[in-house]
């Protein structure tokens, strides 16, 4: 009676229990949008992530008498995603995945919250979830929920954010001068202290150089951000006078705008100071190389969905003057569109090639007014100027106390005349000579590897009136050679009092210099760094009190692998910068003590000082401080060597300290009190081989630096010993897959484990199941089925299994590529896909019915000539995935390039020989009627012409010792292809026939294949143009051919005609299968 019997099935589909998020990273900067660009945004919220059970039945076997039914999922989740710092103006395009919407659209899914101050929370978590409900007050952010689909994660969202100030441009970017004053007033400078702002902010208008904040922008200084608007917008910008000034370099006139052209001053000899080698301007001029005539500029171009493009503007006078050299690619995403930054990339061509010449020279105070961005002529006979404009780039105070100015050369135009008159002045005279002051205080040290290495640091004081001085060693105090010079004054000084290890301030008084805030950031990162008694140490902020007394506040103590320790009142204090002078020494130095002397020279770097008049300073070469590692731990390992033999290792681990100059840990050991054995060097792990049982071994583990240098070491002893426990459970277990299923776990140590084993039951020991063994904690091998659990097993020798681990997995059917290109080639089929997937090893590439498997997404098959179909799958460790529809490749006949290229050169070698001919001196000369003919004879070649001067016509016959050419044109002295009307090239390149009318009389043989640039190609002759009495000859391997790809269709193969319906089903077969 149960044969009968009804049977019942159901599939469940598997269940994501965990919802995966694509972009939320804690601790973002919430950047700030000014114009219209792209942002990605950051999820900031998500809850509610709930599986949809979807069921479907379906009948089946005799009567309808059993049923499978079939449960999926579809899933959905409630987030937001943060975009940037409101109010906004609104969103454009939304891009998801490969998919663009314009906002708002229902398949969006999500609501846009514009970040305005004081908004309400998102309703749906007010009444969900109302403790979590925060408004977000001032961020601007996309809220909804998405469905997901079969997946659990969301798709990828980017949002065009329409952001702040679009008023002030054309309603999509901004003008860059308010997109300056918006970050001013970030950093507490208004509108009022910038000058010529108004005059900025018309040119930028005037030339529509309008700029928006780059995508996905970081935090960056308002410094950085507002010289990189300068420079993309061709204008200058320096303080003077406590107000920030802002100068266009532009020198045309752009609509309403006009460029500032007043010559300020004419300087001749009589206003230029001379330095000291008498020249009264400096001139430099770039080498040829380096004068660039090709600029190319790197944009975000809006029209193209914000995607990276380029474009380049060359100089073309030059280029063909000079040849091309471009300069290497500028980025400019401030710039949306193509025309832009066209501008740009000529702006910076024409700035690149035509300021090459640079000027330096010295000025009294009288010129004191002069600024970066005004314009003066220089006239100096040494260098040949004459009234040369230039345009002054940066003014600074010299050392003298003079004004140096630097000034970049301008083309040739109309300037206004010089605005202010100078007269003559009697210059003050200078003592150039004056004795050069001794230091007064020495500070010679040594710091930890990771700030100075093998190097001696060395800092001085000099009193005024100080212009450096040389360094000088010695090894005996008898002869001295010079190791370098010292420039600045070291800032140092002594402690003013002393403080514990547990302070974050100190205070100090210092020698010379002056000391400056930092940031938080700045001490952290060690940007002011100091040296204070053997501890490195950096400060945040600075207060200043009387007598070069300062508080260092907000201390970040023990940097760089030393330690927070107490000092005492008078203690030396060093800030470590550039002005500390560094000497190099070897390794085998250390211990050695060396002598060092310093003369001095005076404030014009002249008058230095002997070696017997300054005092000589001794100091002892000593290793520096390097840290010792952390959590040093020893334990034993078992294996067996074969035939009974048992081995131990003993396994040191560590952690290596915070170290920039790391470079490994060695470690030593010994039985007793014998000599010390290498044992190996490693990073958070050594393995000591070849331990013997009942043995106590010592272990030293010795950190080495980058510079070869040692710590002292710290030790640990271990007596080997056997561990008969039972196993505890791996940890860790894990399985990827790729070529093939690769195993990870971590070890077991609580008791001797000679393999751990790997299968697919709970039956250790037995072979069935087996997957492999493994005396490490690794295994790569092969697996049959797509899903399945795998069980872990470590194995004691005397105690046997312990408990196993397991892991699960579950691997789907590859996809069908999504990308899938087949192209013929000459005697070729090239395929190309997607990447393969990381899980994937490759591909089935199915040309007909062959299969070809290849490891990489890209390959080439050689094949002969026909009409092929080629379908891809990819193919993982289980077996091959979906393939994709079938591409149709047909590979012609044609010939090669090289060989067209050789008959090219054919017809041009006889070309330039004809027009050489035509220039020698004739042999016969015959003029009649309009008739000339002429015969010229070489002693390479003949050619013979005759032309008809009424009617315009020529005949040429050429014949070289290696071709002969035949041709009449309908133009004399023209022989290109529209004025020909029949020619015959014969040449050992090959044969050549062009003519207006081809007309063949008699039967043409031809032995090889025919092939032309025009051959007949499908659809060249149509049914109408083919008459034959009978089609009995032609034979053909015709493939498939279809009427349609799908639906109701008739298809006809080789020896097969078959007829389907619209839903694909063959209704009708003819022929053999």
């Amino acid at each position: 009676m149960g044969f009968w019997r009804s049977h019942n099935s159901t599939t469940t589909a598997e269940r994501i229990n965990e919802f995966q998020i694509n972009s939320a990273s804690y601790g973002e900067v919430v950047p700030e949008v000014l114009g219209t660009t792209r942002q990605s945004g950051n999820v900031i919220y998500y809850d509610d992530f709930t599986a949809h059970e979807h069921k479907s039945t379906q009948r089946t076997g005799k009567g309808g008498g059993s049923k499978h039914t079939n449960i999926t999922y579809t899933y959905s989740v409630a987030c937001a995603i943060g975009l940037c710092e409101g109010p906004i103006s609104g969103i454009g395009k939304v891009w998801i995945d490969k998919e663009i919407f314009t906002y708002p659209q229902s398949e969006i899914q999500l609501t846009l919250f514009d970040g305005r101050l004081g908004q309400q929370p998102w309703p749906y978590v007010v009444s969900k979830h109302p403790e979590k409900a925060l408004p977000y007050s001032g961020l601007a952010y996309m809220a909804g929920v998405v469905d997901l689909g079969e997946r659990g994660s969301l798709p990828n969202y980017n949002f065009e954010v329409k952001g702040k100030l679009l008023d002030t441009g054309d309603g999509i970017d901004v003008n860059p001068a308010d997109y300056i004053v918006h970050i001013l007033k970030g950093v507490g400078i208004d509108a009022s202290q910038i000058e010529g702002l108004d005059n900025y902010r018309r040119y930028c208008k005037a030339a529509d150089i309008l700029i928006s904040t780059p995508p996905n922008e970081g935090a960056k200084k308002a410094q950085a951000i507002i010289n990189e608007i300068a420079e993309i917008t061709n204008a200058i910008l320096f303080w003077s006078n406590d107000r920030l000034k802002i100068v266009p370099l532009a020198d045309e006139s752009i609509r309403d705008w006009d460029p500032h052209l007043q010559v300020q001053y004419d300087l001749t000899a009589d206003d230029l100071i001379p330095g000291s080698d008498g020249q009264l301007v400096i001139y430099k001029r770039k080498d040829t190389s380096e004068c660039y005539n090709q600029a190319t500029v790197e944009f975000l171009n809006r029209a193209n969905n914000y995607e990276k493009e380029t474009v380049s503007f060359e100089v073309v006078a030059d280029v063909q003057k000079n040849g091309m050299r471009p300069a290497s690619t500028k980025q400019a995403h401030y710039l949306y569109t193509k025309a832009r930054a066209q501008y740009y990339a000529e702006q910076l061509a024409m700035k690149r090639l035509y300021s090459r010449n640079q000027y330096t020279f010295h000025l009294s105070w009288e010129f004191c007014r002069l600024e970066p961005g005004d314009i003066v002529t220089l006239t100096d006979d040494i260098c040949q100027l004459n009234k040369q404009i230039v345009i002054i780039t940066a003014v600074s105070e010299a050392a003298d106390g003079q004004l140096e100015i630097t000034a970049e050369g301008k083309p040739p135009g109309t300037y206004a005349p010089a605005k202010y008159n100078v007269h003559e002045n009697e210059r003050p005279f200078i003592d150039y000579n004056i004795p050069a002051p001794s230091v007064n205080d020495v500070a010679i040290f040594q710091t930890v590897g990771d700030v100075g290495g093998n190097q001696v640091f060395v800092g001085v004081n000099a009193p005024d009136n100080w212009g450096g001085c040389s360094v000088w060693l010695s090894d005996d105090n008898q002869r001295y050679r010079q190791i370098g010079e010292i420039t600045q004054q070291a800032r140092m000084g002594r402690m003013k009092y002393g403080f514990s290890q547990t302070n974050d301030f100190c205070n100090i008084v210092l020698n010379r210099g002056v000391l400056q805030n930092g940031t938080h950031i700045d001490a952290e990162r060690g940007n002011t760094l100091c040296w204070v008694g053997g501890e490195a140490l950096s400060y945040e902020t600075v207060e200043m009190h009387t007598d070069n007394w300062y508080t260092l506040k907000g201390l970040v103590r023990g940097q760089y692998g030393t330690k927070a320790i107490s000092h005492n009142a008078n203690e030396r204090f060093i800030r470590v910068d550039e002005a500390i002078f560094r000497a190099s020494y070897r390794p085998e130095d250390v211990g050695k003590k060396i002598y060092l002397k310093f003369s001095s020279r005076n404030m014009f770097g002249t008058n230095e000082q002997g070696l017997d008049e300054v005092q000589a300073y001794e100091y002892t070469i000593t290793p520096y401080y390097i840290p010792e590692v952390n959590e040093l731990a020893l334990y034993t390992k078992y294996y067996k060597i074969g035939d009974g033999v048992l081995s131990y290792d003993v396994v040191a681990t560590f952690t290596a300290p915070d170290l920039n100059t790391f470079d490994t840990a060695e470690a030593w050991y010994r039985e007793g009190a014998g000599e010390w054995k290498y044992g190996g060097n490693g990073n958070g792990q050594i393995v000591i081989s070849g331990c013997e049982l009942g043995h106590t071994y010592e272990v030293k583990v010795k950190v080495k630096d980058s510079h070869g240098n040692y710590s002292q070491g710290i030790t640990k002893s271990i007596l080997v010993q056997m561990k008969s426990d039972v196993p505890n459970t791996p940890q860790g277990f894990s399985v990827t897959f790729g070529s093939v299923a690769q195993f990870n776990w971590l070890e077991v140590r609580n008791a001797d484990i000679d393999y751990y084993e790997l299968r697919t039951n709970l039956n250790p020991g037995q072979s069935d199941g087996l997957i492999g063994r493994s005396n490490n904690t690794t295994y790569a091998g092969m697996l049959t089925e797509r899903q399945g659990k795998i069980y872990l097993y470590a194995h004691n020798p005397s105690k046997g299994y312990g408990a196993p681990a397991n892991v699960e997995y579950n691997v789907p059917v590859p996809k069908a590529p999504t990308t899938f290109i087949a192209r013929a080639g000459f005697g070729s089929v090239g395929v190309l896909t997607n990447a393969i997937p990381a899980n994937c090893k490759g591909m089935n590439v199915y040309i007909n019915e062959t299969v070809y498997f290849s490891a990489t997404n890209a390959v080439t098959f050689p094949l002969n000539v026909g009409i092929y179909r080629v379908r891809v799958a990819f193919v993982d460790i289980f077996g091959e995935g979906a393939k994709t529809a079938e591409q149709p490749v047909a590979i012609l006949e044609k010939i090669p390039k090289e060989l067209l290229d050789t008959e090219s050169l054919g017809l041009d070698k006889m070309d330039k020989a004809i027009e050489s001919m035509k220039n020698d001196v004739s042999a016969v000369k015959k003029v009649s009627d309009g008739f000339e003919s002429r015969l010229t004879d070489l002693a390479n070649g003949t050619t013979k012409s005759i032309s008809d001067m009424n009617k315009h016509i020529e005949s040429r016959f050429t014949q070289l010792s290696d071709g002969f050419d035949a041709r009449i044109t309908e133009a004399l002295g023209e022989i290109d292809g529209d004025k020909l009307i029949a020619r015959i090239n014969l040449s050992k390149s090959g044969t050549r026939i062009d003519g207006k009318l081809f007309h063949v009389t008699s039967k043409t043989i031809f032995d090889a294949n025919v092939i032309a640039k025009g051959m007949i190609q499908a659809n060249a002759v149509t049914a109408e143009n083919i008459d034959t009495p009978s089609l009995s000859a032609i034979c053909a391997t015709i493939g498939t051919l279809r009427t349609r790809t799908t639906g109701a269709r008739v298809e006809i193969e080789d020896n097969l005609i078959s007829a389907y319906d619209e839903e694909n089903n063959v209704r009708v077969k003819l022929g053999c299968w």
